[in-house]
């Protein structure tokens, strides 16, 4: 996994975070309902080549079409990851955040504006302050600043699995729990053996009301990191709540 030294600053926010209880209530009953009146946006990808592969937030959405275009509807306003693999190229990655009811047109990148190499000095120096300056700012409440930083790094390293994992623990803390599931997902997609992450998601997909699925989420962090009881506590209160809820709709019937 790669990995930038500045990243181990944030130990101390990331346990202090992990730490809480994974069954903390939260009402999404508002939130559902205003997510329904919300108008979906949409968005185009052109210009690639035949049968790549389109996935959007880390999920398969189809592939593009004999004319390399393919056409994303239904997608809920706010920040997602797009990747497109075309065979025998590169994939490429795009961050978006669509608005209410917007379009964004996708097309392949050309190469005027390419991420820095992660073992180059200029990238190392300017990944290392990023990160250093995300931390000043998160420490210090200004999480929009963090954000911006980690944003930025992101972009000079969109592989790195640690930049996403803390931009996901900067929208925990937040309570942005969606745009946290989002990062987490991306941190997954890039590194699929870091129980932390899995244990974010978890957290986060529990705060969204999805307990069944952040429970396997917290069932693969426990299997990736066994001696983390942490991961194992989250796991058993997750199955607890799924359990109660069985026995609620029993006595319903």
């Amino acid at each position: 996994m790669k990995s930038t030294p500045a990243i181990a600053s944030f130990a101390l926010l990331t346990a202090s975070l992990i730490l809480m209880p994974a069954s903390e209530a939260i009402s999404i009953a508002g939130q559902s309902r205003r997510s329904q009146d919300v108008e979906a946006a949409q968005v185009r990808i052109e210009g690639f080549g035949v049968a790549c592969a389109v996935e959007l937030d880390a999920s398969p959405a189809g592939k593009t079409d004999s004319e390399g275009q393919a056409l994303l509807d239904g997608i809920k306003p706010g920040d997602h990851y797009v990747h497109v693999a075309c065979p025998g190229q590169a994939e490429q990655a795009f961050f978006i955040s669509p608005k209410e009811g917007e379009r964004i047109d996708l097309r392949p990148r050309t190469g005027d504006v390419e991420p820095l190499g992660p073992d180059s000095a200029a990238a190392h120096h300017e990944l290392s302050s990023l990160v250093q300056k995300a931390v000043q700012a998160r420490q210090a409440g200004h999480s929009e600043e963090a954000i911006a930083d980690l944003r930025r790094a992101a972009e000079l390293d969109p592989e790195n699995p640690d930049l996403h994992r803390e931009l996901g623990i900067t929208f925990l803390l937040m309570k942005d729990w969606e745009r946290a599931r989002v990062e987490y997902l991306e941190a997954i997609k890039h590194d699929p053996t870091e129980a932390e992450s899995h244990n974010g998601l978890g957290y986060a997909l529990d705060k969204l009301g999805e307990t069944e699925a952040a429970a396997n989420e917290f069932r693969t962090a426990t299997r990736l990191d066994p001696d983390d009881d942490t991961y194992r506590e989250h796991y058993v209160e997750a199955l607890a709540e799924l359990e109660a809820r069985k026995e609620k709709e029993k006595k319903k019937r």
